[in-house]
Parts: structure tokens; C-alpha cells; sequence
């Protein structure tokens, strides 16, 4: 992994965020009807007048280039792993979800939290408010998306240490989300990102994924067993009840941002509007597969006007860097 790759993966993953925000919770044939054939191909707003009237999206109005929850949350895993790593004595697995759970509760009680937060999201860091171990915090029984959309900072700090790297994604899981379809989907969408990196072609990534991951969750190599599968269906199949599901939960959206990413390995563009047209979650899909082709493609291979409109670009830019130097 070089600079221009970490960049790649922090920005890609809040673009892919931010271009499905106003997509979430819509069907892609609301969104094809309402933005023509090639469905949202830019930043547009929750509220944007072609939208339809229905259904009705609730909440406050943010501009074109706001991300999300999703986003808002792998900033809070980046920056609890930067306080911790590399600190003598101060960089055990305890010390590092210590950190990141302090984050997550800043973030949990932040104004700025106003994005649609996952349910159980929330419900972890009430725990973890509340002074609960990390690892009695999670919601033991969900498997929702909300632990694997934030894993993207793990993939680039541990590049170099796939051990490491799993242990610190499956244990980011359990301070929220404690099913093992969630734990495990973790630690998936981080290898995908370290392996995207080091040029593994999309079938070495799937391989390492049934082979690491998938052994641990029945429900995720059920899911993962499909991808192979689906990758000639077109998206509106496989991105749907029909294929691999709407990627409410952790394995369907590893599974779907996988797909993504397979499909358009050298194409950051067509990856992520194909994630983010869709019915379901799509700013976790676009999330999860723009960080795996930005890590893959680098920073130069997201167009300028996304890397310059997104929400907190510099800062972006910066919390990269210093995951970069940080994994050397």
C-alpha cells in the first residue's frame, strides 16, 4: 500500500457513502424513474426536488457530499487506533477498543449525529457509555451492516499484519454488533481493503475471505457462496432479495460491495454508482466497495470533483496520511 492508496481508501469510502446517502431507504426503481436510466451518477441531496413525494424521507437537510453515519464511524475506528498505535504499553487489543469506544460515544452524543445512525449502533454505545466492557457491549444477536461499513481504517493500518489485522476487526465488531455473520463480515471487508491493496485480483480476495472468514459464520459463507455466482446477473437481481440481498445486514453487504468490486476492479466510478443504485443500504454498500477500489486504484482514480465536493475532504485527505505513516 502506497499514500496514494490509503487516500484512495478513506476518500473512496465516504464518496461511495456520500453518493448513496439519498439513495438509502429508496428503490432503485424510484431512483431510475426519478434520475433516468442510469439512476444518481453525482452528489445529490436527501431532499432534492426530483426525488418523489413518496416516500417520505425524514430528517434534516444536508447538502450534496454529506456522508454518513458510516462514515462518521470509520473516522472514530481511525482516530481510536492512531491514539493507541505503536504506544508502548498503551497498544494491546483492550487499549485499542478502549479508544475507539470513547470515539464512538463522543460520536453517539455529537450533533452532528443525525444521519439515520443504525439502531444497534446506538445501543452499543449507550452501553459503552454507561461503562460496560467492550466486549459485553455489542448487541450479541445483531448482525446488521454497522460494524463492517467502518472496518476500512483497519484494512490500511494492519496492511502489513494479517493477524493483526482480523483481531482488530472482529474485536471493532463486538463493542456493537456481537453475531458472528457481523464479526466475521469485519473482518472480511478489512482484508479486503489490505488485499485490494497489495494488487490481489477480486478471486484471491474471495478465496482468502472463505477460507479466513467464512469457516467462522454459517450465515456468511452461505452468502459468500453466492457472489461467484451472481457476478453475470445484472444489479437489479443481484443487489436485491432475489440475489444477495438489500445488505441491511453484515453478510449481505460484504457480499454486495464484494460483487461491486469484483465487477469493476479497475473502474472506482461504475463500482460505486452500482452499489449505490439499489434498492436497500446503499451508502454501506458503496461505503464498503468504494474503500476496497480506492484502496486497489488509488486516489487519482476517483474523479477530482468528488474528492474536492465531499464532505471534509482535507481532513480526509489528512486522517489518511496519518493511517499511512502510522502502518509503516
Amino acid at each position: 500500500m502506497n499514500v496514494s492508496q490509503a487516500q484512495g481508501t478513506i476518500l473512496g469510502l465516504a464518496i461511495g457513502d456520500a453518493l448513496g446517502h439519498p439513495t438509502e431507504f429508496r428503490t432503485r426503481e424510484k431512483i431510475l424513474a426519478s434520475f433516468g436510466p442510469a439512476g444518481v451518477t453525482d452528489f445529490v441531496g436527501i431532499h432534492d426536488p426530483r426525488w418523489p413525494q413518496y416516500p417520505l424521507i425524514l430528517g434534516s437537510t444536508h447538502p450534496p457530499g454529506t456522508y454518513t453515519d458510516d462514515t462518521q464511524m470509520s473516522i472514530a475506528v481511525a482516530r481510536g487506533l492512531l491514539e493507541t498505535h505503536g504506544r508502548d504499553g498503551h497498544d494491546s487489543l483492550d487499549d485499542k477498543m478502549r479508544a475507539i469506544a470513547r470515539h464512538f460515544v463522543t460520536w453517539a452524543n455529537s450533533p452532528e449525529n443525525n444521519r439515520a445512525p443504525g439502531e444497534t449502533c446506538m445501543t452499543g454505545c449507550r452501553n459503552l457509555e454507561k461503562g460496560m466492557p467492550w466486549r459485553e457491549a455489542g448487541v450479541a444477536r445483531s448482525k446488521g451492516c454497522g460494524s463492517v461499513m467502518r472496518v476500512a481504517p483497519i484494512g490500511v493500518l494492519y496492511h502489513n499484519d494479517r493477524a493483526t489485522l482480523l483481531e482488530v476487526a472482529r474485536a471493532s465488531s463486538i463493542l456493537t454488533h456481537g453475531h458472528d455473520a457481523a464479526v466475521e463480515a469485519s473482518a472480511a471487508g478489512a482484508l479486503m481493503v489490505a488485499m485490494a491493496a497489495d494488487g490481489s485480483e477480486p478471486e484471491e480476495i474471495y478465496d482468502a475471505m472463505m477460507a479466513l472468514c467464512a469457516p467462522r459464520s454459517a450465515d456468511l459463507s452461505a452468502c459468500l457462496e453466492k457472489v461467484p455466482k451472481m457476478l453475470d446477473a445484472p444489479p437489479e437481481i443481484a443487489l436485491s432479495e432475489q440475489g444477495l440481498g438489500e445488505s441491511w445486514v453484515g453478510d449481505e453487504a460484504i457480499a454486495s460491495a464484494l460483487y461491486c468490486f469484483w465487477r469493476h476492479k479497475d473502474d472506482y466510478v461504475a463500482g460505486v454508482l452500482e452499489a449505490i443504485n439499489t434498492d436497500g443500504d446503499s451508502d454501506s454498500i458503496g461505503c464498503i466497495a468504494g474503500s476496497a477500489l480506492g484502496a486497489r486504484l488509488g486516489l487519482d482514480a476517483i474523479p477530482k470533483k468528488w474528492r474536492d465536493e465531499v464532505e471534509d475532504s482535507a481532513m480526509l485527505h489528512k486522517l489518511a496520511r496519518e493511517l499511512y505513516a502510522a502502518s509503516m
